[in-house]
């Protein structure tokens, strides 16, 4: 992946690609409006990294979505006594008193706390690969009857990701990247066959 524009300009990125049929999977939250799904949106620059256009094609086809981000890791590190308040964590660390009098007969206190976490999206991370390959001589020109919708989202500038779990909403991860990783010529396409 090349960004054409935006902070990673230039840069020569590794890049993971997706396309399904399921466009509704991406859309737009407009502050007190109710999200806007992928195919109801507007032709053209619907946001940041989002475009929606109309493709024509040989045979019906479903209205398709793009994806396009960079393979990351992210990894934290939080000392959270540095801020115990938000945690918690104030009275536990106070040494003066007696803490947890079911766990200890003296007097305990908390006098360490951290945190750690990382997050990894990447080709690798996936157990289950499936390619089919096809060699195709032109035939003549082929008659574009149909119209489509393609919805197109590419993360290629720094951006915040959520892993959700799908049945209760919850957030289980965030992060922000800003550094993706970079294309690298000795790990070409045969990383992808692991």
């Amino acid at each position: 992946m090349e960004p054409e524009s935006g902070p990673w300009q230039g840069r020569d990125l590794a890049e993971l690609y997706r396309t399904s049929s399921l466009p509704d999977r991406v859309g737009i939250l407009g502050r007190a409006w109710p999200r806007v799904p992928g195919i109801h949106l507007p032709y053209g620059g619907a946001g940041p990294g989002l475009a929606v256009r109309k493709e024509r094609s040989a045979t019906p086809l479903p209205p398709q979505l793009h994806v396009t981000t960079v393979p990351f890791t992210v990894t934290a590190e939080h000392d959270l006594l540095a801020r115990r308040g938000p945690f918690g964590l104030t009275a536990a660390t106070d040494a003066g008193s007696g803490h947890f009098p079911g766990v200890a007969v003296e007097p305990l206190a908390v006098d360490r706390a951290s945190q750690a976490a990382t997050a990894t999206f990447g080709a690798l991370g996936f157990r289950a690969a499936a390619v089919t390959a096809f060699g195709a001589a032109g035939g003549g020109v082929p008659r574009l009857r149909y119209v489509t919708t393609e919805v197109a989202a590419a993360f290629d500038r720094p951006f915040g990701f959520l892993a959700v779990h799908r049945r209760t909403r919850l957030v289980l991860a965030a992060g922000w990247v800003t550094d993706p990783e970079p294309y690298r010529e000795d790990e070409g396409d045969e990383d992808v066959w692991r």
